[in-house]
């Protein structure tokens, strides 16, 4: 989907939007022409409408272009889900806008006290990826309520002019991808910009939105982690390559001793690599086949997306420590990547905090 001219032109670009902390505005038209934020949007509003199984594809395609670029087309896109729980007199206003982007935060860092005709939130929200070109922020809120039925969290739509950017995104990895806080004072919210993504869905019908959100989530990131690896693998093949005449000099066998540990690494991350779409896929079919995915179907998602993620950094890790001090340098290709995986590896949906990943490898 991904043409060999415009990874070219990401690529050659990706170091100066790293230093302006956001994607350049050919790299934005691009994904808009292209629909790429747009994956989970109707046809009907104007989407690029795609399978799970094959918008992941697309994901890590991205991700393999480039970390930040991936990282926003499926954060992008991932917001489409929202299109079948918020009211359709706001999806239809909001979501067919050729610069549609939403960025938000499921952290529920806000309150919300109820009023005429809908709400007066305040609230911060951290890492909202996309900030600086979001045409619609989300985030999450408590109601102020004296009613226990009310303790309920919801998600709640603002537009830009209700919104204050704090440029804090000063993070290791996935530097053009404008993650700041953003801040929300006394904003009227109308009803119609309530929202709860885990409660039932009656709105622009597509099998992607009666698949669970939070394995739906994880294979986003997972499959994002997974762009940035292969890149990192077929990098350091070129890099060992560049080094071969250095590396077999005088009887060293450092040349044959690091591409030993970049095939096994490279092997047991494709491995896993396939596993995991294995396990989408099987998800995918019995979904559209009707019939009902068990919390063992569900687990077995986000027990994928954990593996792959750790298989990936702990290879890349490895390999790493073997490839010279070129590569120390942040404007090394290799440095940028692997800052990259790091930073998406990050995502609480991929990481092991419990042991899980002992108890299944």
């Amino acid at each position: 989907m991904i043409d060999a001219q415009m990874t070219k032109l990401i690529r050659n670009q990706a170091s100066q939007m790293e230093q302006e902390g956001r994607l350049s505005e050919t790299v934005l038209q691009y994904i808009y022409d292209q629909g790429l934020f747009k994956l989970f949007v109707p046809d009907a509003l104007g989407g690029n409408m795609q399978p799970l199984p094959e918008a992941l594809k697309i994901f890590e395609e991205a991700a393999h272009v480039d970390g930040s670029f991936g990282w926003l087309v499926q954060i992008g896109s991932g917001a489409g889900f929202f299109a079948t729980t918020m009211a359709p007199e706001a999806v239809r206003k909001y979501f067919t806008a050729r610069d549609f982007y939403i960025a938000g935060s499921d952290r529920p860092t806000g309150v919300a006290r109820k009023t005429d005709g809908g709400y007066i939130v305040n609230g911060t929200w951290a890492f909202a990826s996309g900030a600086g070109h979001a045409s619609l922020f989300t985030a999450t809120c408590r109601i102020e309520s004296d009613d226990a039925e009310d303790e309920k969290l919801y998600a709640f739509a603002f537009t830009p002019d209700q919104v204050e950017i704090e440029e804090d995104w000063n993070a290791f990895g996935m530097k053009a991808t404008s993650s700041h806080t953003i801040h929300v004072d006394d904003a009227f919210v109308p009803a119609t910009h309530r929202f709860d993504v885990t409660g039932p869905h009656f709105h622009f019908d597509h099998p992607v939105y009666h698949y669970p959100f939070v394995p739906f989530a994880a294979a986003n990131i997972a499959s994002t982690a997974i762009g940035v690896a292969k890149h990192f693998f077929e990098a350091a093949h070129e890099h060992v390559e560049s080094k071969k005449a250095a590396w077999t000099k005088e009887g060293s066998n450092r040349y044959d001793h690091v591409n030993k540990i970049l095939e096994e690494n490279e092997a047991r991350f494709q491995k896993e690599r396939r596993k995991f779409y294995q396990a989408v896929e099987k998800s995918w079919d019995a979904h559209l086949a009707g019939g009902s995915l068990d919390d063992k179907d569900m687990k077995m998602i986000s027990t994928r997306s954990k593996i792959v993620a750790d298989v990936a950094v702990s290879g890349v890790q490895k390999l790493y420590r073997c490839l010279g001090m070129d590569i120390v340098a942040e404007s090394h290709t290799l440095n940028r990547i692997y800052r990259d995986l790091m930073t998406a590896s990050q995502h609480g949906l991929l990481v092991d905090s419990e042991g899980e990943l002992e108890r299944v490898q």
